[in-house]
């Protein structure tokens, strides 16, 4: 039985075992920065617009914005959400190699497939969140006028954020595992394997998992941050900084956090049917 820092050691070394991949998977989320950056400056201007707009009401201010940059808004939506899905189906794929014990990482031939999983791990993410999202929405609408409402709200919305957020690590292994989404939603199922597995150490690879996590992304921050310094000196142009930062974070953090933690998920699982 492997120990907890056996099963995140694994999960971290795993992701160099084919770079070419990482890096074919790290160009999806590279688009997804680069469209976010364009949606985020297409707002921009037509804020910009709308404020100068000479128009007393806010339906005609709308009118102002030409149809083309609402047309173009919604494009980039649906490509950013095709692409989303497609990188859920990815995970969905390391997932199930980790279970099988596969060490090669998972290619992307089978496109259809992986946009199909990639909907079956975004639906099953979307349910296992939505209780804290209603308990912060509703909860946040009818105790505004309390005294510390918002702060009890807040609280309890954040503990079964966790406690669903823990569940739903779980809950896709066994998904995946099955190849059935109503495996997901099988609770008495989900949490004999957890117990099966002991609380402890699955709640104490999840902490850790998290810790190291903290500790990549605080020193890729810092790497990051001295990076864009040295950008800045050769280009000193905000806009191109940021597009560039966005890229490299794309092509090379993002694929191999995303890989790492979906291979420790899987993991866990393993071990949770071998007891």
């Amino acid at each position: 039985m492997a120990s907890i820092t056996d099963c995140v050691g694994e999960g971290l070394r795993y992701p160099f075992n084919d770079m070419k991949k990482i890096l074919i998977f790290g160009l999806l989320f590279a688009i997804i920065n680069m469209i976010a950056f364009a949606i985020l400056e297409k707002i921009v201007d037509i804020f910009r617009l709308l404020a100068v707009a000479n128009v007393n009401t806010l339906a005609l201010r709308f009118s102002q914005v030409p149809s083309g940059d609402i047309y173009l808004l919604a494009v980039l939506a649906i490509i950013s959400i095709i692409i989303s899905l497609i990188i859920m189906g990815y995970q969905y794929n390391v997932i199930k190699f980790s279970i099988d014990e596969k060490d090669d990482l998972p290619g992307f031939e089978d496109i259809s497939g992986i946009l199909i999983n990639g909907v079956k791990y975004f639906i099953v993410t979307l349910v296992y969140n939505i209780l804290p999202m209603i308990v912060l929405i509703a909860g946040g609408i009818g105790l505004h006028p309390v005294q510390n409402g918002d702060y009890i709200v807040m609280t309890v919305a954040g503990i079964l954020f966790i406690i669903c957020n823990f569940l739903l690590i779980m809950a896709i292994a066994n998904m995946v595992d099955n190849d059935k989404i109503s495996k997901a939603f099988d609770l008495r199922e989900i949490t004999d394997k957890i117990s099966n597995l002991g609380w402890g150490k699955y709640i104490g690879i999840v902490i850790f998992t998290i810790i190291i996590y903290a500790i990549i992304m605080a020193a890729v921050g810092v790497i990051l941050v001295f990076l864009s310094m040295f950008v800045a000196i050769a280009i000193n142009q905000a806009m191109v900084i940021i597009a560039i930062i966005s890229i490299i974070e794309g092509l090379l953090i993002s694929p191999y956090i995303s890989v790492f933690f979906n291979r420790v998920y899987g993991s866990i699982y393993r071990q949770s049917v071998k007891q």
